[in-house]
């Protein structure tokens, strides 16, 4: 009644810029939530053993392969020598170590990275999944999916 038009819109921006500022904080805060470690293993407890084991399985597998391939470059190394007939055996010392290094670094260039190629396929898919939980879950809160409850079942 005794408000203008320009005083009734400075306070609707007014309202306006507070509610988003709420809803900013709000949104801030579930950020913070979904993304401390403690919460995300309370109500993803599966979740998170499963990608822990994947990364253990990935490391444990990456030592296991690189062992046997060690194991395997000097069981051919010491092939590829006995093949040069035993001159290799004329070398000294440091010569000789330097040699079979270096065969070792040349053979290595030549076979293809397959076990690498494999832990990292492992080690992804394990993070893929951490991440798909933790983006599931934060979108869950930020969409406010009254559908589902907080351990992922239909209610």
């Amino acid at each position: 009644m005794g408000e203008s038009p320009s005083a009734r819109t400075q306070r609707e921006l007014a309202d306006l810029r507070g509610q988003i500022e709420r809803d900013v904080d709000a949104l801030k805060e579930r950020v913070r939530e979904d993304v401390d470690l403690r919460n995300l293993v309370r109500r993803q407890p599966f979740a998170v053993v499963g990608g822990l084991g994947s990364l253990v399985s990935a490391a444990a597998l990456i030592v296991v392969r690189k062992a046997r391939a060690s194991r395997t470059a000097e069981q051919r190394v010491d092939v590829l020598v006995e093949g040069f007939g035993g001159r290799i055996d004329k070398l000294r010392g440091k010569a000789r170590k330097r040699f079979r290094e270096q065969l070792k670094r040349e053979m290595a260039e030549v076979e293809a990275s397959g076990p690498k190629e494999v832990a990292v396929g492992v080690a992804s898919a394990a993070l893929t999944s951490l991440a798909t939980t933790m983006a599931k879950s934060l979108g869950r809160r930020l969409l406010g999916d009254e559908t589902t409850s907080e351990d992922g079942r239909r209610a």
